[in-house]
């Protein structure tokens, strides 16, 4: 496979905000073994130069060894998150080959680590793999990843894109709150075309995918799927800002209350009660649709096209997501599945998100999460237009 990067990386960039996150993280006692030695582990696993046996050994015999008897634990709340991600990773190894698999030395430094530290989650989160992993790769400069070379690249990638987009998504969040929250006091029609520009550039980073080769992303998906009895996996479907967008802008449905009932434990630490916040709120009729649907919210002609616009570019991510979780996971779409705007809109309300044979590394039918969310939009710019008098469909 020829080498390909999908990100520039000259260096951290200093201009996006961090994570909320007291102090910096240092290091793991694991580090070196998982950046430097397990993705060749994994890969010897799975070209049969190697068992899980073996490789379970190997993990237990370096757990005595850093950690004595009882696993790598550490009395450092700064390392705790770093350490937690180093054991996870090395646990979820095994997912390929079922929980049977998981070594018993390994599970119990987990579940101690969570003892010790409760605000940790024992199962690799996208808090853990997104935001712990990409502020360590800033720190440190090292990303963790489960394979080796150049897929790893490409894997480094993935996992940084989310990073690199998830900022500009918050920002158009926090455009819209002043508009809903201070209507009187903030300029509505500059808010809106910020919220706008920032939607355009979330869009832009995760168009970025598009790059991502079908064969790239199902070599380390395999890693991040879930298994019958235990936790989702961790997944861009937990990215928070994308949920804060949708709950500020219009109403929650029933298919999405339950995406968010299913989601809940799944989001960063930071953001749940966020999420929790904005769904109480939206469903009260605190979001940008109902506020201009009851004239609580007047716009002149600039702020109702920009409103549009917002609406419109929020569903260009969603197609664009659509489109290339299509290509890399063509499994979990009918071959005669066309997914347009047109068609989309068509469909006879929202689907059952728990449905499907083909789940994603959330759990949840790719196929119905993806658009069922367009689909919401869709309905929102519709009513949105009627009551702007723009209605071009």
């Amino acid at each position: 496979m020829q080498k390909e990067e999908l990100f520039d990386r000259s260096g951290p960039p200093s201009h996006l905000p961090k994570r909320p996150r007291e102090g910096e993280l240092s290091r793991s006692p694991l580090e070196a073994y998982v950046l430097d030695h397990l993705p060749s582990d994994l890969a010897a696993v799975a070209q049969g130069r190697s068992t899980y046996e073996h490789l379970a050994a190997r993990q237990c015999a370096l757990l005595r060894d850093v950690g004595g008897a009882h696993g790598p634990l550490t009395d450092d709340p700064a390392s705790a998150a770093a350490t937690q991600l180093d054991l996870l990773f090395m646990l979820n190894g095994y997912t390929p080959a079922g929980p049977a698999a998981f070594p018993r030395p390994l599970v119990e430094a987990i579940s101690e680590q969570c003892t010790r530290f409760p605000a940790l989650d024992p199962h690799m989160s996208y808090e853990l793999l997104i935001d712990v992993n990409c502020a360590l790769w800033e720190s440190h400069g090292r990303m963790r990843v489960f394979t080796e070379g150049e897929l790893g690249l490409l894997e480094r990638d993935f996992y940084l894109g989310h990073h690199l987009a998830e900022p500009a998504a918050r920002t158009a969040f926090e455009r819209l709150c002043s508009v809903v929250l201070e209507p009187d006091a903030a300029d509505t029609a500059d808010c809106l075309e910020e919220a706008l520009q920032a939607l355009d550039d979330f869009r832009l980073h995760m168009a970025q995918y598009g790059r991502l080769t079908k064969e790239a992303f199902q070599a380390f998906r395999p890693y991040h799927m879930g298994y019958p009895g235990g936790p989702r996996g961790a997944s861009g479907a937990f990215m928070p800002s994308v949920q804060l967008l949708e709950l500020v802008l219009v109403a929650p449905t029933r298919q999405y209350g339950l995406y968010l009932d299913q989601c809940a434990a799944y989001f960063p630490t930071w953001s749940r009660p966020l999420i929790s916040e904005w769904r109480q709120r939206s469903r009260q009729g605190t979001n940008v649709v109902q506020a201009v649907l009851d004239g609580r919210l007047t716009l002149d002609r600039r702020a109702g096209a920009t409103l549009l616009g917002v609406i419109d570019k929020f569903v260009d991510f969603r197609m664009v997501h659509l489109g290339v979780t299509r290509k890399t996971l063509p499994e979990a779409f009918s071959p005669t599945d066309k997914p347009t705007r047109r068609n989309i809109l068509a469909q006879a309300g929202e689907l059952d998100i728990l449905g499907g044979d083909e789940p994603g590394t959330s759990g949840f039918s790719v196929h119905n999460v993806l658009t069922n969310a367009v689909y919401r939009l869709l309905t929102t710019r519709r009513h949105i237009a009627d009551v702007l008098g723009h209605l071009t469909d």
